[in-house]
């Protein structure tokens, strides 16, 4: 009947076992999953439990098929987080347009998660290249230094300023200066340890946040960027050109 209902509208994949079900569940990005309450080999509502509990089909439509007569097991299913149940026996115009319904659910919290997710990193991020922009790094800051006064451990900061910028946008235009803006910053994401906080703080201006890190620490990692930089060859159309930055750090 599933397949019959279903095949024209979604994939069907159907796994008999539970626990097959579940790891199939947690290795794939499902609309829906459909579980009958009355599984042979397996406890349905032990598994759409688990399903609840488990990371990846947490955000996954969970519909059950329940016989018409089982009210217990319908509320019991509806506290664990089942979104919607059809009863047997299965009437196939009310599964197909039920499973529609959830999946259109499905796809419409992912895509405002998406939004959300994408206006998240847009309001922390610069656009031009990738690294946190300076509203990030100064609201982190704080923070960070409270933490670290804190714990009785140092941290250090970084500010790295790249030398002469303006005649690299006079010479070469202003296309090519933003290619050297964005050279620069994967050399200091390259550069950078996991824990540091790297950001353009504005213009040609980039900081970084080093947490546990004493001044000379800071100073070693400040020279190997500097050099880093230095070894940069920059090409745009049929210019190439080289670059220097001049860092300090307390």
């Amino acid at each position: 009947v599933m397949h019959k209902a279903l095949d024209s509208l979604v994939t069907v994949i159907e796994e008999p076992d539970g626990e097959k079900a579940l790891a199939t569940a947690r290795d794939g990005n499902f609309d829906l999953i459909i579980v009958s309450l009355s599984l042979r080999e397996s406890d349905g509502m032990r598994l759409c439990s688990h399903l609840r509990a488990m990371a990846q089909p947490r955000q996954t439509s969970i519909l059950v098929l329940i016989w018409e007569d089982a009210t217990k097991e319908l509320v019991r299913a509806l506290d664990i987080g089942v979104n919607d149940y059809v009863t047997k026996p299965i009437d196939r115009n009310e599964l197909v347009a039920r499973t529609r319904t959830q999946i259109r659910r499905k796809r419409y919290q992912d895509g405002l998660r998406s939004s959300y997710e994408k206006s998240m990193e847009m309001a922390t991020t610069d656009g031009l290249t990738g690294l946190h922009n300076r509203s990030y790094a100064t609201s982190h800051i704080e923070n960070l230094v409270t933490r670290a006064n804190t714990d009785g451990k140092p941290i250090s900061v970084m500010m790295l300023d790249i030398d002469f910028f303006k005649k690299v946008n006079d010479t070469y235009g202003h296309p090519a200066g933003d290619k050297a803006l964005q050279a620069v910053s994967s050399t200091i994401e390259k550069v950078a340890r996991v824990s540091d906080v790297p950001g353009r703080i504005g213009g040609e201006e980039f900081g970084l946040i080093l947490p546990e890190t004493t001044t000379q620490q800071a100073q070693l990692l400040a020279e190997r960027l500097r050099q880093s930089i230095s070894d940069l060859i920059v090409s745009r159309d049929q210019s190439s050109f080289k670059l220097t930055a001049s860092l300090g750090v307390a």
